[in-house]
């Protein structure tokens, strides 16, 4: 291979690659403790068929109160057979928390994948966002729930109970 064609090969597949990681931060991926196998991949459409819930609120990272809508944390973790262990939260800049499996009920939080009935992109904290509704309770306007509210979501990990 002379040098011509070998930088043409490494172009092309450096852009393989970006394609390939651009690709993952649209996806949510699922590890750790669950029933449906080591690892799962979702996206927008895999989020969207579950039941939706919605609430409008405010936050302290945003201007005004938004409507925030997507499946209840807990819905996702039993569609897909998670463990009963905590959970570890990780976004696209790898920020990460672990959060209390006693913080995730039948009414909150939501993987919003929605605001204000739109996607919404990294540039707005997006394409997923872990939401409490803050405005409804004094329980969601906690150091522990602010730090779980993980934006641009990338991963959800079960750990070991």
């Amino acid at each position: 291979m002379n040098k011509r064609e070998f930088i043409m090969a490494a172009t092309v597949s450096a852009l393989g690659f970006a394609r390939v990681a651009s690709a993952n931060e649209n996806q949510l991926l699922l590890d750790g403790d669950w029933s449906t196998g080591p690892f799962v991949n979702l996206d927008d459409s895999d989020l969207s068929a579950l039941p939706q819930m919605e609430f409008e609120t405010t936050t302290q990272w945003t201007t005004g109160s938004l409507r925030f809508s997507g499946p209840l944390l807990s819905d996702l973790l039993d569609f897909y057979g998670a463990g009963s262990g905590d959970l570890r939260l990780t976004a696209i800049n790898d920020y990460s928390v672990d959060l209390s499996r006693d913080l995730v009920t039948p009414e909150a939080p939501i993987v919003a994948n929605r605001i204000n009935g739109e996607p919404f992109s990294r540039r707005d904290k997006g394409p997923f966002w872990v939401v409490y509704p803050y405005d409804r309770a004094v329980e969601f306007r906690t150091e522990q729930t602010f730090a779980a509210s993980v934006w641009q979501l990338s991963q959800i990990t079960v750990l070991s109970a």
